[in-house]
């Protein structure tokens, strides 16, 4: 049903109108049940409609999870991009949310970027065609998305403050005309700022981008979002058009902004035209109209068709011959007897990179898990890492958890104050090692000063030294096996650059584990410090073998072929950080150059997020090292291709 948005604004109070500027929650924006407007969730994002939550804090529902934007970029295929768009745009409205936080279409301008994975490509003309049928499949399903990050915003680098000085030629080629296509042919609802300042000006109250280039020019109708907790001033932002701030609760718009109309220091026809904007686009989508109801997920055959499709069509063949004009590829499973499966990311699924983008799959499945799959028993197969590439101790993950309750994971059981006394407020299953709250937002977590105890039994598969570590947004104090491991209540641990900045520096100890055998971790965590997150990230691996180099290269060596899977992952490859190195991480181009010498039949995957897409090879040992070496190539053999 639609309402005249003008008289609906003028019936509202000048506080109402105010609390429509900011969210009120991390995930959604201000109700007025006054007045029938109800509360509207958003979602992240580009790899998926996660709903409103955060990976690791509350309740995770599984979603579906599309190939990231780099890989999307390397199909060149907007009908493909469109039908993605409908299918996330489905998931969206499955969260119970009408607005979703994509598409990312900066530009691969710079290639140690941390979000290169997020976006499609390094053309403009390429990144905008594909956002803007992204776009129309999304928004066909009553969901407005929010083009991001406007602009300027192609590296991670101290990106809440950092300067982007761009000439008026290049800003109009290369950095706005993905934007601009965005909102011409794609038609956006929504508009993403970033965080950086362009020329001088912080982009949530730079008038050019908002009001002179957005609106006027490019006729954008839609509204425009701050990204999450980035800065600005009342009357600067209410001056060049910003229409949300989010998340909630506010910092410079909101109640602040309502105070200064009454004051005098804002005209109150900016409030009124930022709060027409965004009900005209929730009104267009059905959004005012909506009952409150819980996200679901709901895991579409016809989903996981399309997704395996647009993750075929994103990789690329860039070399099939050995010496001798010898193919490798296809490999022909009833002439293999010993398949050799080497490399870090082989035993892993790296499918996503980390950040806003990350979500909880309906499904994920490890490349070495997906070949057993395939090829059943008919073909041996022999796994080594070969290297580690692992900044962090990974997460540990639910499958190695035993809560004793029939559902892996840990159980959580947390206190109001910071003492454990008092009753149980709430009891829950946490899925892996993040065990993340969110005070004041999700509603059995009281706003204030929390503690909690959780407790699981970890199985390892490995027997020998393992690190144990611990990422702390509070302080946490952690057993194993009833001795304490670490103490960061008693201990206070210095910040580090985890969650953007917001937990401790990581702690790592050495513990020994046997196969098979339980050993029980037992966690602590007091809220010392306010934090719009809390809790804690525990990791676990088995200590990486010192002949690891060695045992993959015999592998190969005694195999009938050779499949080496290398890349990067969620350390590597997210946001918050640049890389700063286009090598391989760790001793991976070693690892190719020596499987690739013992066996002249190897398949090298080579996980190419930051350029785009996967890449593979049959390689033989001469022509391994100039695959290590190339790292723009891939763009030009597609182009090559397309001719």
């Amino acid at each position: 049903m639609s309402r005249d948005i003008g008289a609906l604004v003028e019936s509202m109070t000048v506080d109402e109108r105010a609390s429509l500027t900011a969210g009120a929650s991390a995930w959604s924006t201000a109700a007025v049940p006054r007045v029938g407007i109800p509360e509207v969730f958003v979602s992240d994002g580009p790899a998926g409609a996660r709903g409103p939550q955060i990976p690791g804090a509350g309740e995770q529902v599984p979603t579906l999870n599309i190939p990231c934007g780099a890989a999307l970029g390397a199909t060149w295929n907007t009908e493909l991009l469109g039908r993605l768009g409908v299918a996330l745009g489905d998931q969206t409205r499955t969260k119970a949310c009408r607005v979703l936080l994509a598409p990312t279409v900066n530009l691969h301008r710079a290639p140690l970027a941390g979000r290169n994975f997020e976006s499609y490509s390094e053309d403009p003309l390429l990144t905008g065609k594909l956002a803007a049928a992204f776009i129309r499949g999304v928004q066909s399903q009553g969901v407005a998305t929010t083009v991001k990050h406007y602009a300027g915003n192609e590296a991670e680098f101290e990106r809440m403050t950092i300067d982007s000085v761009i000439d008026e030629r290049t800003l109009r080629e290369l950095y706005l005309l993905p934007f601009e296509l965005a909102v011409r042919e794609g038609g956006s609802l929504g508009i993403m700022t970033s965080y950086n300042r362009l020329n001088g000006r912080y982009n949530s109250e730079n008038r050019e981008l908002l009001q002179t280039i957005l609106r006027d020019e490019w006729g954008f109708e839609g509204f425009v979002v701050t990204d999450w907790f980035a800065g600005g001033s009342t009357g600067g932002a209410a001056a060049a058009g910003l229409d949300l701030e989010m998340p909630g609760p506010s910092r410079f718009y909101g109640r602040q902004l309502g105070q200064a109309v009454r004051e005098g220091a804002v005209d109150q026809a900016l409030l009124d035209g930022a709060v027409h904007r965004l009900l005209t686009v929730f009104d267009r989508i059905g959004a005012l109209d909506d009952e409150p109801r819980a996200p679901i997920g709901i895991d579409r055959p016809e989903h996981r068709t399309l997704v395996r499709a647009a993750a075929a069509e994103s990789m690329v063949l860039l070399k099939n011959d050995v010496d001798g004009g010898r193919s490798v590829l296809p490999l022909d499973p009833a002439r293999i007897t010993t398949l050799a499966v080497i490399g870090p990311n082989a035993e892993r699924a790296r499918i996503m990179g980390g950040g806003s983008a990350e979500v909880r799959p309906h499904y994920r499945i490890s490349p070495l898990d997906a070949i057993r799959e395939r090829l059943g028993s008919s073909v041996t197969i022999v796994h080594e890492p070969g290297c580690d590439i692992d900044r962090s101790v990974p997460v540990i993950s639910a499958d190695q958890l035993d809560s004793g309750t029939g559902e892996p994971g840990f159980v959580l059981e947390l206190f109001r104050g910071s003492d454990f006394e008092g009753g149980v407020v709430s009891r829950r299953i946490m899925p892996g090692g993040r065990l993340l709250v969110l005070p004041g937002v999700e509603p059995d977590v009281p706003s204030g000063p929390i503690c909690y105890r959780a407790t699981s039994r970890f199985i390892p598969t490995e027997s020998g030294p393992h690190l144990l570590s611990l990422l702390q947004l509070g302080s946490a104090r952690v057993f194993v096996d009833g001795a304490v491991v670490f103490d960061g209540i008693a201990e206070p641990t210095p910040r580090g650059d985890a969650y953007f900045g917001t937990a401790k520096q990581e702690l790592v100890a050495t513990i020994d584990l046997a196969a098979g055998v339980a050993a029980v971790i037992d966690v602590e965590f007091v809220s010392i410090h306010r934090g719009w997150m809390q809790g804690v990230q525990l990791g676990c691996k088995a200590v990486p073998r010192s002949d690891q180099m060695e045992r993959a290269v015999a592998a190969a060596a005694g195999a009938d072929a050779a499949i080496v899977i290398v890349g990067t992952n969620n350390d590597w490859e997210t946001e918050g950080h640049d890389r700063s190195s286009m090598d391989l991480p760790g001793a991976q181009a070693e690892l190719i150059e020596r499987v690739s010498r013992a066996n002249p039949n190897t398949v090298i995957v080579r996980q190419r997020r930051r350029a785009g897409h996967h890449r593979l090879g049959g390689r033989s040992a001469g022509r391994a090292a100039g695959l290590v070496r190339r790292t723009r190539d891939v763009e030009r053999a597609r182009r090559r291709a397309l001719r």
